[in-house]
């Protein structure tokens, strides 16, 4: 595979987003820790633990969507071109036509 510098640098500074969001939010709940009672400790460790899935599951679509429009793409370019050589076809066999025929104009 081949990957273009800008991919290679988006693909850093979203994975660093990533991990920074993900420390950032892991160190306030450890911070917190001694300050909480067991019950709030277990609420901010389950927003903690849905936080981190929201956004690794917002990266994964982010990436997944670039490669599904990239598909779309190719497909649309496919199709595109099938046309083309059958218009062209199409158009060969009615000059073919044409040029057999003793029509008078």
């Amino acid at each position: 595979m081949k990957k273009t510098v800008k991919q290679i640098i988006s693909a850093l500074v979203i994975s660093g987003v990533t991990l920074a969001a993900g420390f950032a939010i892991t160190g306030i709940s450890f911070n917190l820790f001694d300050n909480l009672t067991s019950n709030q400790m277990k609420v901010l460790f389950a927003i903690d633990i849905l936080s981190l899935a929201v956004i690794a599951t917002s990266v994964w679509y982010f990436f997944e969507m670039k490669r599904i429009k990239a598909r779309r793409k190719r497909l649309l370019e496919k199709r595109h071109k099938k046309r083309i050589e059958q218009f062209e076809n199409d158009l060969k066999e009615i000059n073919k036509l044409i040029d057999f025929s003793n029509f008078a104009a």
